[in-house]
């Protein structure tokens, strides 16, 4: 779409290509978009998530979406290794207009009903979200682009008081991680609820030592000061439509393929990038690079 993304596509896959050769890293875990059932109790985490997004035609010529920047800012905490609550706020500016505005927050929890690991450990997402009807970060993505449909007129008047619950599948088989999140967005201004989905595949590079230590839940191995875990994700995330019209029909919604690779430095920090590949005439195409510290 423009040349910027296509540079930092060719980057990120020749980047993924030679991390796959590298044998003596060690492990975390970590998605962009899909969550794993993965709760480390006592963390506190903040993450900076900044995305670089060239919209596509129709967002571009009927939206008047410009080249632009949004970022979230998220702030995590753990209490127990079933429980996680979190705050976001968000933004984005127009890189061709320079017009950018604070669009808005989430609250989050997610919560494993079950002590005992199950096969595909069940968890449960839910998530309120106030937010400017112009906001344009993507955590997720459902309904439609262009729905199949006539929308009554004054429906999404206002701010977006929306309630997302996931239903979270997720297994590890030994340095590979396997996740699957059905999505559903409820509109309290409507009653509508949105569909969608974020599936993915996570492997993880680790080198087991006799200094492998543990720190706040996650397993990392030092090795001159410096710790260096690596993991690469595959995900697939899309839309299936809403309770108006339910479906898969590629011309009127978003799909994305979302490879990404993160890598920590050091004991508290992590930095990870990837991007998202439109699948549609109607998908945008995304790079996406985040930072995190535990606090």
């Amino acid at each position: 779409m423009f040349t910027v993304i296509n540079c930092f596509k060719f980057l990120a896959t020749l980047s993924l290509m030679m991390v796959w050769l590298i044998s003596a890293v060690l492990a975390d875990t970590g998605y962009l978009t899909t969550y794993s059932h993965h709760i480390y109790k006592g963390e506190l985490e903040m993450m900076i998530m900044t995305d670089l997004t060239s919209p596509s035609k129709i967002n571009h010529e009927e939206g008047g979406q410009g080249q632009y920047l949004s970022q979230m800012i998220e702030l995590e905490y753990a209490p127990t290794d079933r429980l996680a609550l979190e705050f976001m706020a968000e933004g984005f500016r127009d890189l061709e207009t320079g017009v950018g505005r604070f669009t808005g927050y989430r609250y989050e929890a997610r919560f494993n009903p079950f002590v005992q690991k199950l096969p595909l450990n069940p968890t449960l997402y839910v998530e309120f979200e106030d937010l400017d009807p112009a906001t344009r970060y993507k955590m997720e993505v459902s309904g439609w682009v262009v729905p199949p449909y006539v929308e009554a007129a004054g429906s999404e008047e206002g701010r977006e008081k929306i309630v997302e619950t996931r239903l979270i599948l997720s297994n590890d088989f030994g340095p590979w991680n396997c996740s699957f999140n059905w999505i559903n967005e409820t509109d309290l201004r409507n009653g509508v609820t949105a569909f969608g989905y974020a599936t993915g595949i996570l492997y993880t590079l680790e080198n087991k030592s006799e200094d492998q230590m543990e720190h706040h839940g996650h397993s990392m191995a030092k090795t001159g000061g410096f710790f260096a875990p690596i993991s690469m994700g595959l995900e697939l995330v899309g839309a299936l439509g809403d309770t108006k019209s339910f479906g898969l029909v590629t011309p009127r919604q978003q799909h994305y393929l979302q490879p990404s690779i993160m890598l920590q430095a050091g004991e508290n920090a992590m930095l990870s990038a990837g991007f998202m590949i439109g699948l549609t005439e109607v998908s945008d195409d995304i790079v996406r690079l985040n930072w995190g510290w535990v606090l």
